[in-house]
């Protein structure tokens, strides 16, 4: 994808002023497939990994000032990078906002907890375990950050982040730092209206007491069904398509005889049809090409239009 001279212009100068603000954590031309759960992805411009608020405002400056559009990623388990790269500035919270504090306000009866937007989401449940709090089970064996549970809205049969969620700080590249109640925005399957163009800060939710040996044994056994049905050995960002209404989609593709279906280095799963896997030093394109087969296929097949849960960015 060709760019304008001016915008390279501006990319070299913001080069030299995240370098000189952030050093190591700021990173040019930097390979993303090595940032994302797939494996796959072609080079940020900037990535840079903010550790405050502070921080935050002074990279949405920086874009105003330079004209560069700001990209956000996680650890990425539900990204897809184009091969081509993404172009400005990338911004992750993977190596900062990582807190997990119970709030001294919580009622009687219930814990509420505060929670950095780059706390890893097993991370979150291993400390709710311990000290014996319900209400995480959902996300058990389910990677990624909290603020990425909270924009995809994760969960699974179970529940999800919407369920449990109290409060919210997002932060806005245009507006700034906001704190927010959950009965602000609305929370539906694998969607959400709170985080658009902006990122988590930090999220409270609300848990009960339990005893942790209870915990533990749900924990394990969603885990165990979880390693049972999903293909966990390759590289992949879980389900590549929603489930429509009514639907499974993993069994649309299985009836559209697209099981095991390689291109490249890219494979729909022979253990379940909505994982692309990452099967052999796949390119994006390959697993593009693979989810534009099983959309025109299912099509043709069932009638139904299937849409992507992953998250394809770049290009």
């Amino acid at each position: 994808m060709s760019t304008k001279p001016s915008f390279h212009k501006s990319v070299e100068k913001a080069a030299l002023l995240f370098k000189e603000k952030f050093g190591a954590h700021a990173l040019l031309n930097e390979p993303l497939k090595t940032h994302v759960a797939y494996g796959v992805g072609g080079p940020a411009d900037i990535l840079v990994f903010p550790q405050t608020e502070t921080d935050l405002l002074w990279v949405a400056e920086r874009s105003k000032e330079l004209r560069l559009p700001i990209t956000v990623i996680g650890r990425g388990t539900n990204l897809l990078v184009r091969d081509e790269g993404i172009r400005g500035i990338v911004l992750s919270l993977e190596k900062a906002f990582k807190f997990i504090e119970v709030l001294p306000e919580s009622p009687a009866g219930k814990t509420w907890v505060r929670v950095g937007g780059g706390t890893g989401k097993a991370d979150l449940l291993n400390w709710a375990i311990e000290k014996g709090l319900t209400g995480l089970e959902f996300s058990s064996g389910v990677p990624g950050t909290i603020g990425g549970g909270i924009f995809m809205n994760a969960g699974t049969k179970y529940g999800c982040y919407g369920d449990i969620l109290r409060e919210l700080r997002l932060f806005d590249f245009k507006k700034g730092a906001e704190t927010f109640s959950r009965d602000q925005f609305h929370f539906g399957y694998r969607e959400q209206t709170a985080v658009k163009d902006s990122l988590v800060v930090w999220a409270s939710f609300e848990l009960h007491t339990k005893p942790a040996e209870l915990i533990r044994t749900e924990v394990n056994r969603i885990i165990q069904e979880r390693a049972e049905k999903q293909p966990l050995d390759y590289p992949s960002c879980g389900s590549t398509f929603k489930n429509p209404e009514g639907f499974s989609a993993g069994r649309l593709i299985e009836k559209s005889g697209l099981k095991g279906l390689t291109i490249g280095g890219a494979q729909i799963s022979e253990k379940h049809a909505n994982f692309i896997l990452n099967k052999n030093n796949a390119k994006a394109q390959d697993i593009l090409d693979l989810i534009q087969v099983v959309k025109e296929r299912v099509k043709e097949q069932s009638g139904v239009t299937l849409e992507c849960e992953v998250i394809i960015l770049g290009g």
